[in-house]
């Protein structure tokens, strides 16, 4: 069995992976992602409400079982002006493993963040 590392070097060379895989990798990514933003939200000192956190039609999108290479996914923080991120399929698949991915998903979680604060002093 290939190593996720294998797979996420195989997914950005173009290679395919099963069908069952790339769900798996979706959905891990997707939750990481989402579990990092809540962590750093709390970490900030900012009040937040976990459940108002969630993907733009994720469970639809986290059940596709192809690699979408031009669609981004949002992962939004629902509030009377809602903040949301953009990630790019790749991201859900590789993160965290891949060090270039994490980096990227990590500044767009940090955008997010700076957003929810100036939109709390504001």
């Amino acid at each position: 069995m290939a190593s996720r590392q294998d797979e996420i070097k195989a997914l950005r060379a173009g290679d395919a992976l099963p069908s069952h895989r790339i769900v798996q990798l979706r959905s891990m990514g997707m939750h990481s992602i989402r579990f990092e933003f809540v962590v750093r939200l709390l970490r900030s000192g900012l009040k937040v409400d976990t459940l108002s956190i969630y993907w733009d039609n994720g469970t639809e999108f986290m059940l596709k079982r192809e690699v979408e290479k031009k669609m981004h996914r949002r992962l939004v923080l629902g509030r009377i002006k809602s903040v949301h991120g953009s990630f790019p399929d790749e991201w859900l698949l590789g993160y965290p493993e891949d060090e270039e991915i994490k980096q990227s998903v990590e500044r767009e979680i940090d955008r997010m963040v700076e957003k929810v604060r100036e939109q709390s002093i504001a």
